[in-house]
């Protein structure tokens, strides 16, 4: 059986796969569906959530994340979702990186405060005026760092401003499951060594939450 921490954990993940998955699916196509993407982005701007579940009130807008880490960790990984794995693992470590830096750590918490005092302002979050401000931060915080996450796609969709802004909010959003996972003592040996119990805390989430 699984235990919170594991649920707390696949949480964390399925955030941080769903935010890999969302960014190649734009990097190929230009495209995606906003309503996936606006639980992540709306899940970052959670800045003082009472528990783990209050950052994603539905489960259900991170089916397509549940979903990819539950085939990832049952090695069911194809050439469709490579890419999408490989940035879900590159955010963990870009989330190692930045909790090690208590200074960005609290530029970044400031950043979002102030952006976040603004919302009334824009329609949605998944909106690309939105997805610019949060870019922005994205490159004034994360991007600092030495590690940089290298996104692979078409080259027509990647020059397109609005897609390059959508893939680093979506990168953000990613690191924020990224804190979550590690605060709940997720780490990335857990993946190997802990993934019969993640898979069944996944599998749960997915039976109970998700139908």
């Amino acid at each position: 059986m699984s235990r919170p921490e594991h649920t707390h954990q696949v949480i964390g993940l399925a955030a941080m796969f769903q935010a890999g998955q969302l960014a190649d699916r734009i990097a190929a196509t230009g495209q995606c569906l906003d309503q996936p993407v606006e639980a992540l982005l709306a899940g970052t701007m959670n800045l003082s959530p009472s528990d783990y579940e209050h950052v994603y009130p539905s489960l259900a807008d991170l089916r397509p994340g549940f979903t990819l880490l539950r085939d990832a960790l049952a090695g069911k990984q194809s050439n469709d979702n490579v890419r999408a794995v490989g940035y879900a693992l590159a955010l963990m470590h870009l989330t190692t990186r930045l909790r090690k830096d208590d200074s960005l750590m609290s530029i970044l918490g400031n950043r979002l405060e102030a952006l976040d005092a603004q919302r009334a302002h824009f329609d949605r979050l998944a909106s690309a005026e939105f997805c610019h401000r949060l870019a922005g931060i994205y490159v004034d915080t994360l991007g600092t760092l030495k590690f940089r996450i290298k996104v692979q796609g078409e080259p027509e969709h990647l020059r397109n401003e609005d897609n390059a802004a959508r893939i680093r909010a979506l990168f953000l959003a990613g690191v924020r499951g990224g804190v979550l996972w590690q605060q709940a003592g997720g780490r990335r040996w857990h993946l190997l060594l802990q993934r019969k119990r993640l898979l069944e805390a996944c599998d749960a989430i997915l039976r109970q939450s998700l139908h």
